[in-house]
């Protein structure tokens, strides 16, 4: 199957899509993009014209979303799936491989290494070509890393490496996380990095931990079409019955009322802010009599 020169992004999001910065990069990195909106199939273009490679994106993954993915792997087997997501939980990467995704990307991720995973793809199947986009990538590649810049700024100044430390937290929300490993990558040691992170946040490192959890997950609730048992994985418990004993004592109620309220909530406001339209014109026709001499 010859390749086209081209990139094919499918988005199967559930909310209303936004421009996405990854995509800009792409077209200044000299890469052509179609794009397949949402509800449409994108097997009659992958047929006609096979793309480089086809990126499935996704905010939060359904199972019409993840079926139209394994779907199309099923149909084109040669072409390489990418998989990008703003949702993740443990689960969804481990099904994602299976599906015989190439590589699986959650937002807000690394521009770079998503720039050599393309290159590579671009390589394999349009190696003619190739050495146009060459010069590029290595440019790429030579960007300081934003954790770079950071350690520049020395680990004396207390106000980075508290930076440091809340942004890894936030890059890993899903996964676990020790005080050790962040202290480490503060250059402290354990003692020293909880009495540090205690004095300028007046709170512990692992009830900070805890609240951003939880802080995560109401934002995730909001949207009633994901899972209590994805917002879970998502930021990073790893037992539903703990999440929703420890969501209760934070939030005083649990992720199945605070999910109702909300969306009463959303919906109150919404039609506050849209009124309906009246169902029946009111009958004007005694007004008009009485207004004909």
């Amino acid at each position: 199957m010859i390749a086209h020169n081209y990139m094919l992004i499918v988005l199967r999001t559930l909310q209303e899509p936004i421009e996405d910065g990854y995509h800009d990069a792409l077209k200044r990195q000299g890469y052509h993009l179609e794009i397949v909106a949402p509800g449409q199939d994108p097997l009659p273009l992958m047929k006609a014209r096979p793309p480089i490679a086809a990126c499935f994106q996704y905010d939060y993954p359904d199972l019409d979303g993840l079926a139209s993915l394994r779907e199309t792997k099923q149909a084109f087997p040669s072409i390489p799936l990418l998989m990008v997501t703003q949702a993740h939980s443990e689960s969804l990467a481990v099904w994602a491989f299976r599906a015989r995704v190439w590589d699986y990307f959650v937002q807000p991720f690394e521009m770079t290494r998503f720039l050599e995973v393309l290159g590579t793809l671009y390589s394999m199947r349009l190696p003619e070509k190739a050495k146009a986009l060459q010069r590029a990538v290595v440019e790429v590649k030579n960007h300081i890393p934003p954790e770079a810049r950071l350690h520049c700024s020395g680990l004396g100044d207390e106000q980075a490496r508290l930076q440091r430390a809340i942004s890894f937290i936030d890059q890993n929300l899903h996964s676990k996380i020790t005080q050790g490993e962040v202290a480490e990558l503060c250059g402290l040691s354990g003692f020293q990095f909880s009495r540090f992170f205690k004095r300028l946040t007046s709170i512990t490192f692992q009830e900070y931990l805890l609240h951003r959890r939880i802080s995560e997950a109401m934002r995730l609730l909001a949207n009633p079409k994901v899972s209590i048992t994805d917002v879970c994985f998502t930021v990073g418990f790893r037992d539903l019955s703990y999440f929703t004993r420890t969501f209760q004592r934070y939030v005083g109620k649990p992720p199945s009322r605070y999910r109702l309220e909300a969306t009463e909530l959303a919906t109150a406001r919404a039609r506050a802010e849209f009124p309906a339209p009246p169902t029946a014109l009111p009958d004007l026709s005694p007004l008009l009599k009485s207004l004909i001499p």
